[in-house]
């Protein structure tokens, strides 16, 4: 009776802690969730792809802000001043009063107490080596910026995949856990039947309780992976990772499914192509080209334009609403600048641009080559994979049917219970190597869309 008892608790356990039906959101629907949904729900709600494309948006707005610093500066601009000490100035005196001896000087003051001046301000660099490539080199910044919004979502999608994958063998190698756990229960019922009537040893009782111990044990080791890559996915998805929707996510494809689906979503594409790293490589190669040519256009002078048009104001009260105190003012000048001591500052930063481009092109070539290899690599995994895959298939249906008949056997008291506890064994054994090469299989094929 105490082992039946121990029992409706058991399988009760089992039953209520396996993944419960439900809905985390109203536009998320996780009841019956697919790979295509995670990946569109991901691309939507992932903070990490949002950041990405926000940074798009920021270069194009630092774009655009540089394409308005182009345009001329002007501006109004005020001032006012009360001259606490206005200092003399030196003059001949001969300019006062002919008469005066040669070279006799007198002081002067040219200044009020009071001055203020307002007006209108112009400011615009006809040509500043400094800024001739800044809206080029945004633009290639912008560019860049996209290439890695691109590569980002790639990644998430990579990444969703895989964590789905791993959720779903997960899902799948619990409930195998579950059924194995119920089996070896049954088991070590009858063996505690045979047990009290004298018909079992205490060691092959004690070997029986030992092997329900251990798959209960690899159950709850089940439910703790389980749940880690649930909270993964639903990470990934920018979901919230809560209890509840860890207890609610449960996945709508099995295995086989998810492999087509997979193969139906271009994950395994031709190496041909150029990948988005290289794409992004190159423009970061041209960027260091491009810099080296603005860069010595900095020896180059700078012309400058600069202009006034308002009034100045001179008294020595403080009266600025008497118009005979203003005086008008107005004056347009150009200035130009050659560099001389900068011109060594430019070549030392010419030299240090073109290290920076071999660099940049090093590098460009690194890419190219480990893609290549790694491409190569998962290319032959794949192959292989999948014909290991088939075969692990084959074996896990072929080894269903022997344990399907072996129970059916042993029902009829045809075969012993280690027979029955061997078939057992050699389902869970294909079953785990059908589970791996899944596994891998998924793996290569979201790693050759990674390389693409």
């Amino acid at each position: 009776m105490k082992r039946n008892i121990y029992s409706f608790y058991v399988l009760a356990f089992i039953i209520f802690t396996l993944p419960a039906y439900g809905q985390m959101e109203e536009n998320i629907d996780i009841r019956n969730l697919s790979l295509k949904d995670a990946l569109r729900y991901s691309l939507q709600s992932s903070p990490t792809q949002r950041v990405n494309e926000l940074k798009v948006e920021e270069s194009r707005l630092k774009l655009s802000q540089i394409s308005i610093t182009r345009i001329p500066d002007v501006y109004l601009s005020g001032d006012f001043r009360r001259n606490l000490i206005i200092p003399s100035t030196p003059v001949p005196a001969s300019l006062m009063d002919s008469n005066a001896p040669k070279g006799e000087t007198i002081y002067m003051k040219f200044n009020t107490d009071w001055n203020s001046s307002a007006g209108l301000n112009l400011s615009y660099d006809l040509f500043d080596p400094e800024k001739i490539g800044e809206v080029s080199e945004y633009k290639q910044q912008l560019k860049i910026d996209e290439y890695d919004a691109q590569l980002s979502r790639r990644n998430l999608r990579a990444d969703v995949a895989m964590a789905y994958a791993e959720c779903l063998i997960a899902q799948v190698q619990l409930q195998s856990l579950a059924a194995d756990t119920l089996f070896y229960d049954r088991s070590l019922q009858n063996m505690d039947d045979l047990y009290q009537k004298q018909k079992a040893s205490l060691v092959e009782r004690n070997m029986a309780q030992t092997a329900f111990n251990e798959s209960l044990s690899r159950y709850l080791q089940g439910e703790d992976i389980e749940a880690d890559a649930i909270a993964k996915l639903l990470y990934l998805m920018g979901q919230s990772v809560t209890e509840e929707n860890i207890r609610l996510l449960q996945l709508s494809e099995d295995i086989p499914a998810l492999y087509e689906t997979m193969v139906s979503l271009g994950m395994q594409n031709s190496s041909d192509k150029i990948s988005l790293e290289e794409i992004r490589q190159n423009e970061i190669v041209l960027l260091a080209k491009n810099r080296i040519k603005f860069a010595t256009w900095k020896y180059v002078p700078t012309l400058s334009l600069t202009g006034f048009y308002g009034t100045n104001y001179y008294a020595n009260e403080l009266s600025l609403t008497k118009n005979e105190f203003w005086r008008g003012n107005s004056f347009i000048g150009l200035t130009l600048k050659v560099p001389i001591t900068q011109s060594l500052i430019t070549a030392n930063e010419l030299s240090q641009l073109r290290v920076r481009q071999q660099m940049e092109t090093e590098n460009l070539r690194d890419i190219r080559n480990t893609r290549n290899r790694e491409w190569l690599n998962e290319e032959t995994f794949l192959k292989t994979r999948q014909k290991e895959y088939i075969l692990r298939q084959e074996n896990l249906k072929m080894s269903e049917q022997n344990l399907k008949a072996a129970e059916v056997q042993s029902n009829k008291g045809y075969i012993l219970e280690s027979e029955l506890l061997s078939a057992r064994l050699e389902f869970q054994n294909a079953r785990q190597h059908y589970l791996q090469a899944a596994y891998d299989v998924f793996s290569s094929l979201i790693m050759l869309e990674k390389l693409r």
